[in-house]
């Protein structure tokens, strides 16, 4: 064996190693991405009563490969304590575990007959599911706790300064809901909660309701440090509001154009608001605390 074909591995890797530092936002899209549609395409299409949610691992997993490739043990260290950043005032906390569910009710009477059909809940035990073990199985296996490690605890702090907060979050928001589009193909309850199929109507409210949901959740997460644990909340809160509503209101079902219109309303006050900046810090030409902690790690492993 020669020198050169000793060092042929190490050189390879070092090479990955040099395009994942180079181009992080793509590679984390393109590992997402395909992580997720390898599941989907592959694995529940073929074995349709597979779970799902390891799907869901995609934006994770490329969250922690991007985040050692370009921040290292002290980057994955950061990321994991924005996961755990609970101390935040507590009117955070009340916004997603009632102002969420306000706003989607409120779109939900948008919905003739909506007001019309309410039932109310038939027993005590509704508190438990679905409140609150509906609330905790959302949050574990409904999507949230694993991704928004990537969308928002990887991609959003780099879109931000990238292209600034706005149109960072725009662009995150797209991206989100495309992510989801081969989950119409191969799981018939997202299908059916979402427009019935992958139609230009379904995936047009699709992407309009992910834009709004990442506007709210951008505002919250720039006033909370960066804070995960209030993204992975915001999404639960969305997400179970779904989930209880379609209960509350048979008439309106799991209508999702009612509750675009209220978040949509609410996503364009906060950024006229917020003058586009939906709470992103600019003083000093300094970013907000985890992009700015996010820069400097990837600086110094350049």
């Amino acid at each position: 064996m020669t020198v050169a074909t000793a060092l042929a591995p190490a050189a390879r890797r070092n090479r990955l190693l040099g395009l994942l530092r180079r181009y992080p936002l793509l590679s984390y899209f393109l590992i997402a991405y395909a992580f997720t549609s390898a599941y989907d395409l592959l694995v529940l299409a073929r074995f349709p009563d597979a779970p799902s949610f390891p799907r869901d691992f995609g934006p994770s997993l490329a969250a922690l490969v991007l985040t050692a490739a370009t921040a290292g043990t002290p980057g994955l260290k950061r990321l994991l304590r924005r996961l755990a950043l609970w101390r935040v005032p507590v009117g955070w906390y009340l916004f997603v575990l009632l102002g969420i569910p306000a706003i989607y009710v409120l779109g939900l009477l948008l919905v003739p007959g909506t007001l019309a059909s309410f039932t109310p809940p038939s027993s005590v035990g509704w508190l438990l599911f679905p409140g609150v073990l509906g609330f905790v199985g959302t949050l574990v296996i409904g999507g949230p706790l694993f991704e928004e490690p990537g969308w928002r605890g990887f991609a959003l702090p780099r879109m931000q300064t990238r292209w600034g907060p706005l149109a960072g979050t725009l662009l995150l928001g797209v991206l989100w809901a495309t992510w989801h589009f081969t989950e119409y193909l191969t799981s018939p309850d997202f299908a059916a909660t979402n427009g019935g199929g992958l139609t230009p109507r379904a995936a047009g409210v699709l992407v309009l309701s992910a834009i709004s949901f990442s506007v709210i959740m951008t505002w919250v997460f720039n006033h909370t440090r960066g804070s995960v644990l209030l993204a992975i909340l915001v999404h639960t809160a969305i997400n179970w509001s779904q989930l209880v509503t379609s209960g509350l209101f048979p008439a309106a079902g799991t209508n999702e154009e009612g509750p675009l219109v209220t978040f949509g309303l609410t996503a364009l006050v906060l950024v006229l608001v917020t003058r586009g900046r939906l709470g992103y810090a600019w003083a000093g030409g300094e970013a907000s605390a985890g992009s700015a902690e996010i820069g400097a790690a990837e600086r110094a492993l350049a």
